[in-house]
Protein backbone atom coordinates (compact mmCIF):
# COMPACT_ATOMS: atom_id res chain seq x y z
CA UNK A 1 0.00 0.00 0.00
CA UNK A 2 1.45 3.43 -0.94
CA UNK A 3 2.42 5.83 1.86
CA UNK A 4 -0.01 8.83 2.69
CA UNK A 5 2.20 11.10 0.80
CA UNK A 6 2.91 9.28 -2.29
CA UNK A 7 -1.13 8.85 -2.36
CA UNK A 8 -1.96 12.82 -1.81
CA UNK A 9 0.96 13.76 -4.38
CA UNK A 10 -0.90 11.05 -7.24
CA UNK A 11 -4.50 12.33 -6.40
CA UNK A 12 -3.02 16.01 -6.49
CA UNK A 13 -1.10 15.30 -9.66
CA UNK A 14 -4.04 13.25 -11.42
CA UNK A 15 -6.37 16.47 -10.65
CA UNK A 16 -3.72 18.73 -12.18
CA UNK A 17 -3.69 16.89 -15.76
CA UNK A 18 -7.68 16.57 -15.80
CA UNK A 19 -8.44 20.49 -14.88
CA UNK A 20 -6.50 21.47 -18.30
CA UNK A 21 -8.92 19.12 -20.23
CA UNK A 22 -12.00 20.11 -18.60
CA UNK A 23 -11.32 23.81 -19.43
CA UNK A 24 -11.23 22.98 -23.09
CA UNK A 25 -14.59 23.66 -24.57
CA UNK A 26 -15.96 22.92 -28.34
CA UNK A 27 -16.04 26.32 -30.29
CA UNK A 28 -18.55 24.97 -32.75
CA UNK A 29 -21.14 28.04 -33.97
CA UNK A 30 -23.90 25.85 -34.32
CA UNK A 31 -27.22 25.80 -32.21
CA UNK A 32 -28.65 23.34 -30.92
CA UNK A 33 -32.75 22.98 -29.75
CA UNK A 34 -35.15 20.22 -28.08
CA UNK A 35 -37.32 18.53 -30.88
CA UNK A 36 -40.14 16.40 -29.66
CA UNK A 37 -39.47 14.48 -27.02
CA UNK A 38 -37.14 14.44 -23.89
CA UNK A 39 -34.22 12.65 -26.25
CA UNK A 40 -34.18 14.33 -29.05
CA UNK A 41 -32.94 17.44 -30.67
CA UNK A 42 -31.95 19.00 -33.82
CA UNK A 43 -28.23 20.59 -34.68
CA UNK A 44 -28.74 23.34 -37.24
CA UNK A 45 -26.17 23.90 -39.91
CA UNK A 46 -24.27 26.94 -40.26
CA UNK A 47 -21.33 27.34 -43.54
CA UNK A 48 -18.20 25.67 -43.06
CA UNK A 49 -19.03 23.42 -41.05
CA UNK A 50 -18.69 19.39 -41.91
CA UNK A 51 -20.45 15.90 -40.09
CA UNK A 52 -17.58 15.81 -37.73
CA UNK A 53 -18.63 19.27 -36.04
CA UNK A 54 -22.32 18.07 -35.99
CA UNK A 55 -21.33 14.90 -34.38
CA UNK A 56 -19.54 17.01 -31.44
CA UNK A 57 -22.07 19.36 -30.92
CA UNK A 58 -24.82 16.17 -30.67
CA UNK A 59 -22.81 14.73 -28.25
CA UNK A 60 -21.63 17.61 -26.23
CA UNK A 61 -25.44 18.31 -26.00
CA UNK A 62 -26.10 15.05 -25.07
CA UNK A 63 -23.43 15.13 -22.23
CA UNK A 64 -24.20 18.78 -20.45
CA UNK A 65 -27.43 19.17 -21.01
CA UNK A 66 -29.46 15.27 -21.29
CA UNK A 67 -26.87 14.16 -18.87
CA UNK A 68 -26.33 10.69 -20.75
CA UNK A 69 -23.51 8.33 -19.84
CA UNK A 70 -20.26 8.23 -21.92
CA UNK A 71 -21.26 4.73 -23.35
CA UNK A 72 -24.78 6.45 -24.44
CA UNK A 73 -25.55 5.51 -28.39
CA UNK A 74 -26.70 8.96 -30.27
CA UNK A 75 -28.40 8.47 -33.39
CA UNK A 76 -29.27 10.34 -36.51
CA UNK A 77 -33.03 10.73 -36.21
CA UNK A 78 -33.28 12.57 -39.43
CA UNK A 79 -30.41 13.54 -42.04
CA UNK A 80 -29.41 16.65 -42.98
CA UNK A 81 -32.35 18.03 -44.32
CA UNK A 82 -35.47 20.83 -43.94
CA UNK A 83 -35.73 21.42 -40.42
CA UNK A 84 -38.94 20.48 -38.12
CA UNK A 85 -38.99 23.05 -35.62
CA UNK A 86 -37.69 26.01 -37.57
CA UNK A 87 -38.99 26.96 -40.81
CA UNK A 88 -36.35 27.85 -43.87
CA UNK A 89 -33.47 26.22 -42.05
CA UNK A 90 -31.47 22.90 -42.25
CA UNK A 91 -30.88 21.22 -39.66
CA UNK A 92 -29.87 17.06 -38.53
CA UNK A 93 -32.53 15.32 -35.87
CA UNK A 94 -30.32 13.29 -33.19
CA UNK A 95 -31.95 11.33 -30.33
CA UNK A 96 -30.90 8.99 -27.63
CA UNK A 97 -33.48 6.61 -28.29
CA UNK A 98 -33.06 3.94 -31.46
CA UNK A 99 -36.93 4.02 -31.05
CA UNK A 100 -37.08 7.59 -32.13
CA UNK A 101 -35.39 6.83 -35.85
CA UNK A 102 -37.75 7.41 -38.35
CA UNK A 103 -38.85 4.38 -39.76
CA UNK A 104 -39.92 5.44 -43.35
CA UNK A 105 -35.77 6.01 -43.68
CA UNK A 106 -33.86 3.49 -45.04
CA UNK A 107 -31.88 1.85 -42.33
CA UNK A 108 -27.70 2.15 -43.69
CA UNK A 109 -25.63 -0.21 -45.24
CA UNK A 110 -22.87 -2.22 -43.33
CA UNK A 111 -20.39 0.56 -45.21
CA UNK A 112 -22.17 3.60 -44.35
CA UNK A 113 -21.87 1.84 -40.43
CA UNK A 114 -18.01 2.15 -40.78
CA UNK A 115 -18.18 5.98 -42.37
CA UNK A 116 -19.12 7.08 -38.48
CA UNK A 117 -19.39 10.87 -39.14
CA UNK A 118 -22.11 10.31 -41.86
CA UNK A 119 -25.19 12.56 -41.03
CA UNK A 120 -27.04 11.76 -44.39
CA UNK A 121 -28.54 8.33 -42.94
CA UNK A 122 -31.37 7.67 -40.46
CA UNK A 123 -30.12 5.37 -37.90
CA UNK A 124 -26.27 6.25 -37.89
CA UNK A 125 -24.90 6.10 -34.99
CA UNK A 126 -22.09 6.28 -32.16
CA UNK A 127 -21.62 6.23 -28.72
CA UNK A 128 -21.03 9.79 -27.08
CA UNK A 129 -17.65 9.05 -26.03
CA UNK A 130 -16.63 8.18 -29.61
CA UNK A 131 -18.31 11.42 -30.86
CA UNK A 132 -16.92 13.50 -28.24
CA UNK A 133 -13.29 12.48 -29.84
CA UNK A 134 -14.51 14.88 -33.17
CA UNK A 135 -14.46 17.77 -30.29
CA UNK A 136 -10.44 17.40 -30.12
CA UNK A 137 -10.12 18.78 -33.52
CA UNK A 138 -12.87 22.51 -32.88
CA UNK A 139 -11.01 23.13 -29.58
CA UNK A 140 -10.36 26.75 -27.75
CA UNK A 141 -9.66 28.24 -24.33
CA UNK A 142 -13.31 29.99 -22.88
Amino acid sequence: MPSRPRLLSAIALALLCSAPVAAFQPHIPLDVRASGSATSFEVFESRGVGPTHFWCVAADHARRVLGAASNQRIYVARPLGASQIEPGRKAVGFTLSAAEVEAEKPKPSPLTLLTYTTIRSAGASMNLTQALQYCTDHMSVP
